[in-house]
Protein backbone atom coordinates (compact mmCIF):
# COMPACT_ATOMS: atom_id res chain seq x y z
CA UNK A 1 0.00 0.00 0.00
CA UNK A 2 1.37 3.62 -0.57
CA UNK A 3 3.23 5.02 2.07
CA UNK A 4 2.27 8.52 1.93
CA UNK A 5 -0.29 9.79 -0.33
CA UNK A 6 -1.36 13.31 -1.20
CA UNK A 7 -5.15 13.56 -0.81
CA UNK A 8 -7.52 16.39 -1.18
CA UNK A 9 -11.08 17.57 -0.28
CA UNK A 10 -13.17 19.40 -2.86
CA UNK A 11 -16.35 21.02 -2.29
CA UNK A 12 -18.50 19.84 -5.22
CA UNK A 13 -21.55 21.47 -6.60
CA UNK A 14 -20.76 25.00 -4.55
CA UNK A 15 -23.00 28.33 -4.49
CA UNK A 16 -21.57 31.42 -3.64
CA UNK A 17 -20.78 30.80 -0.18
CA UNK A 18 -17.82 29.50 0.88
CA UNK A 19 -18.07 25.91 2.13
CA UNK A 20 -21.10 25.02 0.51
CA UNK A 21 -21.87 22.27 -1.50
CA UNK A 22 -20.97 18.65 -0.84
CA UNK A 23 -17.27 17.99 0.42
CA UNK A 24 -15.68 15.04 -1.10
CA UNK A 25 -12.13 13.19 -0.92
CA UNK A 26 -9.61 12.92 -3.88
CA UNK A 27 -6.50 10.40 -3.54
CA UNK A 28 -5.20 9.95 -7.37
CA UNK A 29 -2.84 6.96 -7.06
CA UNK A 30 -0.61 4.75 -9.58
CA UNK A 31 -2.47 1.51 -8.75
CA UNK A 32 -5.27 0.14 -6.15
CA UNK A 33 -3.94 -0.80 -3.09
CA UNK A 34 -6.80 -3.52 -1.46
CA UNK A 35 -10.16 -2.57 -0.90
CA UNK A 36 -9.77 -2.47 2.89
CA UNK A 37 -6.93 0.68 2.52
CA UNK A 38 -9.03 2.27 0.70
CA UNK A 39 -12.03 1.86 3.18
CA UNK A 40 -10.24 2.64 5.61
CA UNK A 41 -9.34 6.27 4.44
CA UNK A 42 -12.18 7.12 3.16
CA UNK A 43 -13.52 6.33 6.87
CA UNK A 44 -10.61 8.55 8.40
CA UNK A 45 -11.66 11.45 6.16
CA UNK A 46 -15.13 10.82 6.81
CA UNK A 47 -16.52 12.54 4.19
CA UNK A 48 -19.68 11.45 2.55
CA UNK A 49 -17.67 9.84 -0.39
CA UNK A 50 -13.82 9.83 -1.34
CA UNK A 51 -13.29 9.04 -4.87
CA UNK A 52 -9.92 6.91 -5.83
CA UNK A 53 -8.48 7.81 -8.83
CA UNK A 54 -5.59 5.46 -11.24
CA UNK A 55 -4.37 6.21 -14.63
CA UNK A 56 -5.33 4.43 -17.29
CA UNK A 57 -3.70 4.18 -21.00
CA UNK A 58 -4.75 7.67 -22.32
CA UNK A 59 -2.94 10.85 -20.26
CA UNK A 60 -6.95 11.92 -19.16
CA UNK A 61 -8.30 9.23 -18.90
CA UNK A 62 -8.59 7.25 -15.56
CA UNK A 63 -10.25 4.44 -13.32
CA UNK A 64 -12.33 5.81 -10.36
CA UNK A 65 -13.62 4.13 -7.65
CA UNK A 66 -16.19 5.39 -4.68
CA UNK A 67 -16.19 4.74 -0.85
CA UNK A 68 -18.14 6.29 2.02
CA UNK A 69 -17.12 5.74 5.45
CA UNK A 70 -18.68 2.21 5.05
CA UNK A 71 -18.73 0.95 2.03
CA UNK A 72 -17.91 1.16 -1.67
CA UNK A 73 -20.69 2.54 -4.19
CA UNK A 74 -21.36 2.34 -8.19
CA UNK A 75 -22.05 5.85 -8.44
CA UNK A 76 -21.52 8.95 -7.02
CA UNK A 77 -21.85 12.33 -8.94
CA UNK A 78 -20.32 14.99 -6.50
CA UNK A 79 -17.26 12.92 -5.80
CA UNK A 80 -16.66 12.34 -9.85
CA UNK A 81 -17.17 16.46 -10.13
CA UNK A 82 -14.80 17.12 -7.50
CA UNK A 83 -12.39 14.68 -9.26
CA UNK A 84 -12.01 16.26 -12.68
CA UNK A 85 -11.55 19.57 -10.44
CA UNK A 86 -8.73 18.33 -9.03
CA UNK A 87 -7.09 16.70 -11.73
CA UNK A 88 -6.98 19.90 -13.72
CA UNK A 89 -6.48 21.89 -10.93
CA UNK A 90 -3.34 20.10 -9.71
CA UNK A 91 -2.22 19.88 -13.17
CA UNK A 92 -2.46 16.02 -13.80
CA UNK A 93 -4.41 16.65 -16.73
CA UNK A 94 -4.44 19.71 -18.50
CA UNK A 95 -6.85 22.42 -18.09
CA UNK A 96 -9.51 22.22 -21.04
CA UNK A 97 -9.09 18.21 -21.87
CA UNK A 98 -11.37 16.18 -21.56
CA UNK A 99 -11.40 13.66 -18.87
CA UNK A 100 -13.27 10.11 -19.17
CA UNK A 101 -13.65 8.02 -16.21
CA UNK A 102 -14.02 3.68 -15.94
CA UNK A 103 -16.63 2.95 -13.50
CA UNK A 104 -18.88 0.55 -11.89
CA UNK A 105 -21.71 2.49 -13.61
CA UNK A 106 -20.15 2.18 -17.03
CA UNK A 107 -18.29 5.10 -19.04
CA UNK A 108 -18.30 8.79 -17.45
CA UNK A 109 -16.62 12.34 -18.63
CA UNK A 110 -16.34 15.40 -17.51
CA UNK A 111 -15.29 18.47 -19.33
CA UNK A 112 -15.55 22.18 -18.54
CA UNK A 113 -17.98 24.78 -19.56
CA UNK A 114 -16.68 28.67 -18.16
CA UNK A 115 -16.80 27.68 -14.45
CA UNK A 116 -18.93 24.98 -14.57
CA UNK A 117 -17.84 21.18 -14.76
CA UNK A 118 -20.41 18.92 -16.80
CA UNK A 119 -20.52 15.26 -16.21
CA UNK A 120 -21.86 13.23 -18.75
CA UNK A 121 -24.04 10.42 -16.64
CA UNK A 122 -26.17 7.68 -16.98
CA UNK A 123 -29.88 8.34 -16.58
CA UNK A 124 -31.39 6.56 -13.41
CA UNK A 125 -35.24 6.94 -14.41
CA UNK A 126 -37.20 5.82 -11.29
CA UNK A 127 -40.35 3.47 -11.63
CA UNK A 128 -44.02 3.65 -10.02
CA UNK A 129 -44.09 1.53 -6.92
CA UNK A 130 -46.92 -0.72 -6.84
CA UNK A 131 -49.58 -0.10 -3.63
CA UNK A 132 -47.95 -1.78 -0.58
CA UNK A 133 -49.42 -1.02 2.69
CA UNK A 134 -45.90 -2.29 3.98
CA UNK A 135 -43.63 0.07 2.00
CA UNK A 136 -46.07 2.98 2.22
CA UNK A 137 -46.56 2.86 6.10
CA UNK A 138 -42.54 2.73 6.23
CA UNK A 139 -42.59 5.82 3.97
CA UNK A 140 -44.80 7.57 5.68
CA UNK A 141 -43.27 7.27 9.20
CA UNK A 142 -39.77 7.70 7.32
CA UNK A 143 -41.33 10.90 6.22
CA UNK A 144 -42.33 11.78 9.41
CA UNK A 145 -46.10 11.58 8.39
CA UNK A 146 -46.26 13.20 5.22
CA UNK A 147 -47.96 11.65 1.99
CA UNK A 148 -46.08 11.71 -1.21
CA UNK A 149 -48.17 12.53 -4.12
CA UNK A 150 -45.73 10.08 -6.39
CA UNK A 151 -43.30 7.40 -5.06
CA UNK A 152 -41.26 5.30 -7.11
CA UNK A 153 -37.99 3.14 -6.90
CA UNK A 154 -34.81 2.53 -9.24
CA UNK A 155 -34.26 -0.45 -10.46
CA UNK A 156 -31.34 -2.35 -9.57
CA UNK A 157 -30.32 -5.73 -8.61
CA UNK A 158 -28.60 -4.59 -5.10
CA UNK A 159 -31.17 -3.48 -2.75
CA UNK A 160 -28.23 -0.88 -1.94
CA UNK A 161 -27.47 0.93 -4.59
CA UNK A 162 -31.38 1.75 -5.28
CA UNK A 163 -33.09 4.28 -4.46
CA UNK A 164 -36.68 5.15 -3.21
CA UNK A 165 -38.25 8.56 -4.92
CA UNK A 166 -40.81 10.65 -2.91
CA UNK A 167 -41.90 13.43 -4.68
CA UNK A 168 -44.15 15.99 -2.44
CA UNK A 169 -46.73 18.71 -2.54
CA UNK A 170 -44.77 21.64 -2.25
CA UNK A 171 -41.03 22.84 -1.78
CA UNK A 172 -41.58 23.78 2.09
CA UNK A 173 -42.39 20.19 2.71
CA UNK A 174 -39.27 19.00 1.44
CA UNK A 175 -37.25 21.58 3.08
CA UNK A 176 -39.00 21.24 6.32
CA UNK A 177 -38.51 17.68 6.57
CA UNK A 178 -37.45 15.97 9.66
CA UNK A 179 -36.93 12.27 8.34
CA UNK A 180 -37.20 9.42 10.57
CA UNK A 181 -33.76 8.32 9.70
CA UNK A 182 -34.50 4.63 10.81
CA UNK A 183 -37.33 4.13 9.22
CA UNK A 184 -35.06 5.30 6.24
CA UNK A 185 -32.82 2.02 6.87
CA UNK A 186 -35.93 -0.20 6.35
CA UNK A 187 -37.13 0.78 3.01
CA UNK A 188 -36.23 -1.54 0.17
CA UNK A 189 -33.31 0.65 -1.12
CA UNK A 190 -30.24 2.14 0.13
CA UNK A 191 -31.31 5.80 -0.12
CA UNK A 192 -34.41 8.28 -0.09
CA UNK A 193 -34.67 11.08 -2.32
CA UNK A 194 -37.33 13.43 -1.94
CA UNK A 195 -37.92 15.95 -4.50
CA UNK A 196 -40.49 19.27 -5.30
CA UNK A 197 -40.96 21.85 -7.68
CA UNK A 198 -40.35 25.27 -6.38
CA UNK A 199 -41.68 28.27 -7.09
CA UNK A 200 -39.61 29.58 -9.63
CA UNK A 201 -39.84 26.17 -11.80
CA UNK A 202 -36.72 24.78 -10.80
CA UNK A 203 -37.23 21.68 -8.07
CA UNK A 204 -35.83 21.52 -4.75
CA UNK A 205 -34.56 17.89 -3.35
CA UNK A 206 -32.73 16.04 -0.21
CA UNK A 207 -31.73 12.43 -0.14
CA UNK A 208 -30.98 10.60 3.49
CA UNK A 209 -28.78 7.47 3.00
CA UNK A 210 -28.29 6.46 6.58
CA UNK A 211 -27.40 2.85 5.78
CA UNK A 212 -24.41 4.07 4.10
CA UNK A 213 -23.19 6.67 6.93
CA UNK A 214 -24.31 9.54 5.31
CA UNK A 215 -27.47 10.52 7.35
CA UNK A 216 -28.29 13.53 4.88
CA UNK A 217 -26.17 14.60 1.93
CA UNK A 218 -25.23 17.51 1.32
CA UNK A 219 -25.73 17.64 -2.53
CA UNK A 220 -26.05 14.21 -4.59
CA UNK A 221 -25.46 14.18 -8.04
CA UNK A 222 -26.40 10.35 -8.49
CA UNK A 223 -29.57 11.51 -7.19
CA UNK A 224 -30.39 13.92 -10.14
CA UNK A 225 -29.68 10.98 -12.41
CA UNK A 226 -33.24 10.21 -11.04
CA UNK A 227 -34.69 13.47 -10.54
CA UNK A 228 -33.58 15.06 -13.78
CA UNK A 229 -36.35 11.96 -15.90
CA UNK A 230 -39.18 12.38 -13.56
CA UNK A 231 -39.55 16.25 -13.96
CA UNK A 232 -38.70 16.79 -17.53
CA UNK A 233 -42.26 15.76 -18.74
CA UNK A 234 -43.35 18.70 -16.25
CA UNK A 235 -40.67 21.05 -15.84
CA UNK A 236 -38.00 20.21 -19.47
CA UNK A 237 -34.88 18.89 -20.33
CA UNK A 238 -33.07 21.58 -18.74
CA UNK A 239 -33.36 21.81 -14.91
CA UNK A 240 -32.11 24.29 -12.20
CA UNK A 241 -32.38 22.56 -9.08
CA UNK A 242 -31.34 23.04 -5.46
CA UNK A 243 -30.28 20.78 -3.27
CA UNK A 244 -31.99 22.03 0.48
CA UNK A 245 -29.16 20.34 2.80
CA UNK A 246 -27.81 22.79 5.74
CA UNK A 247 -24.76 23.15 3.85
CA UNK A 248 -26.70 23.66 0.40
CA UNK A 249 -25.65 23.03 -3.01
CA UNK A 250 -27.13 24.21 -6.81
CA UNK A 251 -26.67 22.19 -10.10
CA UNK A 252 -28.29 22.27 -13.71
CA UNK A 253 -29.57 19.59 -14.86
CA UNK A 254 -29.93 18.46 -18.53
CA UNK A 255 -31.48 14.98 -19.67
CA UNK A 256 -31.73 16.22 -23.38
CA UNK A 257 -29.77 13.04 -24.20
CA UNK A 258 -31.33 9.89 -24.59
CA UNK A 259 -30.38 8.01 -22.00
CA UNK A 260 -27.66 10.27 -20.42
CA UNK A 261 -28.14 13.11 -17.44
CA UNK A 262 -25.38 16.23 -17.99
CA UNK A 263 -24.68 17.51 -14.35
CA UNK A 264 -23.16 20.86 -14.31
CA UNK A 265 -21.85 22.88 -11.18
CA UNK A 266 -18.83 24.30 -9.38
CA UNK A 267 -16.47 23.20 -7.38
CA UNK A 268 -13.57 24.52 -4.96
CA UNK A 269 -10.57 22.62 -3.27
CA UNK A 270 -11.33 23.21 0.30
CA UNK A 271 -8.17 21.02 2.05
CA UNK A 272 -5.17 19.47 0.85
CA UNK A 273 -2.75 17.40 2.76
CA UNK A 274 -0.96 14.26 3.15
CA UNK A 275 -1.89 10.56 4.02
CA UNK A 276 0.62 8.62 6.43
Amino acid sequence: MPVETTFAIVDAFTTEHPFSGNPAGVVVLDAYPDDAWMQGVANELHQAETAFLVPAQDPASFRLRWFTPVAEVALCGHATLASAHWLWESGTVPDGSTITFTTASGPLSAVRDGDQVVLDFPSVPAEPVPPSADLHADLRTALDGAVPVWTGITSNDDPGERNVLAVLETEAAVRGLAPDLQAVTRLPAGGLIVTAKTRTGGVVSRYFAPAYGIPEDPVTGSAHCTIGPYWQDQLGTTLLAEQASPRGGALRVDTGTAGRVHLSGTARTAVTGLIH
